[in-house]
């Protein structure tokens, strides 16, 4: 199955994917946040599952996003028909920074990446809880 990860950002949404079969989560674009743009970006890789980044607090309070992640969340549910759900992305963004940085990245090109670095982060982690919790 191929999956799906945003990272929602106000300006941005980095997005990731993976096939299910194979496990590894891949930057794959950064697009402005636009839901009808994503929606159509999402359809035309044939996503069949999308998980988006929930901004919990450090100690696990909601976020002061989260509300708008989960209305976002809501209406490309209903636009595409497909799962959608929510996973803690504590912390995605500074590993993805934390990443590119010692890649030697320049930093105008970090920045052109590091949210769908941080979806592929988000997705990576959501692949191995699901294959931790799956029986036997």
């Amino acid at each position: 199955m191929r999956i799906a990860a945003l990272d929602y950002g106000t300006q941005r949404i980095g997005i990731a994917v993976a096939n299910t079969e194979v496990g590894i989560a891949f930057p794959a674009a950064v697009l402005p946040n636009d839901l009808e743009q994503v929606a159509r970006w999402l359809q035309q890789e044939g996503v069949q599952q999308v998980v988006i980044g929930a901004p919990y607090m450090l100690w696990g309070e909601r976020g002061a996003q989260l509300q708008t992640v989960e209305a976002f969340a809501e209406q490309l549910r209903q636009r595409l028909g497909i799962p959608v759900e929510l996973y803690d992305e504590r912390l995605t963004t500074m590993e993805a920074e934390r990443r590119l940085r010692e890649g030697e990245l320049p930093r105008k090109k970090r920045e052109a990446v590091v949210d769908a670095v941080a979806a592929a982060i988000l997705l990576d982690a959501y692949l191995r809880a699901q294959k931790r919790n799956k029986p036997r």
